[in-house]
């Protein structure tokens, strides 16, 4: 399954095949100078929001993932922020993660 997953301060809308979902975080995951700057926080909203939209599960494949950050990319992502996003989007579950901006 793709999804394409926007992520904004402290939130996530992620889309596949039309249908489209926003989650919030239990705690956090934008920093002052980052949009992901707590790690924990936003790998569970995105496991969160893939199991919402039934991409992971029992028996399902792993999703693959177009990450595009919309907030705070002025001058572009250096390599450690898409670094950050693309384990961000791994340890979520996915199989393979694509990071662009938005």
């Amino acid at each position: 399954m793709d999804v394409t997953v926007n992520i904004f301060e402290n939130r996530m809308v992620l889309t596949t095949g039309g249908k489209s979902i926003t989650v919030e975080p239990s705690a956090p995951f934008t920093s002052t100078r980052l949009l992901v700057g707590t790690f924990v926080p936003a790998v569970e909203c995105l496991k969160d929001g893939l199991s919402k939209l039934g991409a992971t599960g029992f028996l399902k494949g792993r999703p693959r993932l177009l990450i595009l950050p919309q907030a705070m990319t002025e001058g572009g992502l250096c390599e450690i922020e898409e670094r950050c996003l693309r384990e961000v989007g791994f340890s979520a579950g996915a199989g393979k993660v694509e990071v662009r901006i938005g």
